[in-house]
């Protein structure tokens, strides 16, 4: 489901081309009305009203055809933003890109499409999803990769990730650290000592602390 620049000139060529039409022919019409009844000539003035009639609604309909693409456009535009669509690998970058968004992922998964939520600033909320579930079924997310610009961000917002004590910091390297809740093994926060973001993964069952420290260092920036 998505709303791309090629869908919207097909719409404006479906929607509004056909009743331009039919209103040149229906003018068309008047037009020789008008001529049997008043013997009329080009040199009528009447000749040069019916063609700027003819031009203000060329320009009327065109105008509304781009208003109503560009509406649509919006539309699917804020559906993205919000994760309400689901991407290719290759349409997430794109749109990342097109939006100077700093997120962090696992990179491309055969067989997996993408959401992502960016409303609230400071954060870029992705979630892998099987590509023949709907966006808005989010329990059957495979990851979900949710980037925090720094630490006031983070500090600004709620978290149930890791919501009792039971937690234990495990360094990666000399620069990636990762936080770990014990008891449910569904999440993990990934801090950096060189950036100031700050990475949450959550996981829909228990995962082994192997595979959490497999994609801590997997983790890299959409580019």
């Amino acid at each position: 489901m998505k709303t791309t620049d090629e869908d919207s000139r097909q719409c404006l060529q479906r929607d509004s081309i056909p009743m331009l039409a039919i209103i040149r022919k229906m003018l068309k019409l008047i037009k020789e009305d008008h001529r049997l009844l008043v013997n009329y000539e080009r040199s009528h003035p009447h000749f040069l009203w019916y063609l700027g009639l003819d031009a203000l609604l060329s320009v009327a309909i065109i105008l509304g055809g781009y208003h109503f693409v560009a509406s649509n456009s919006s539309t699917a535009q804020n559906l993205v933003h919000a994760g309400g669509v689901s991407l290719s690998s290759g349409e997430f970058i794109n749109h990342v890109k097109r939006n100077d968004l700093e997120t962090y992922w696992l990179g491309p998964i055969s067989s997996y499409k993408y959401t992502i939520n960016h409303e609230t600033p400071g954060i870029v909320d992705v979630f892998y999803l099987p590509k023949s579930s709907d966006p808005s079924t989010k329990n059957l997310f495979k990851y979900e990769v949710k980037t925090y610009e720094n630490q006031k961000t983070w500090d600004a917002h709620g978290h149930t990730l890791l919501a009792t004590s039971n937690t234990t910091t495990i360094p990666i390297t000399n620069k990636i650290f990762v936080k770990i809740n014990k008891g449910s093994m569904k999440g993990e926060i990934v801090t950096f000592s060189d950036k100031p973001v700050i990475v949450a993964m959550a996981y829909p069952t228990r995962q082994s602390l192997q595979t959490m420290i497999k994609n801590a260092e997997k983790l890299k920036l959409v580019r």
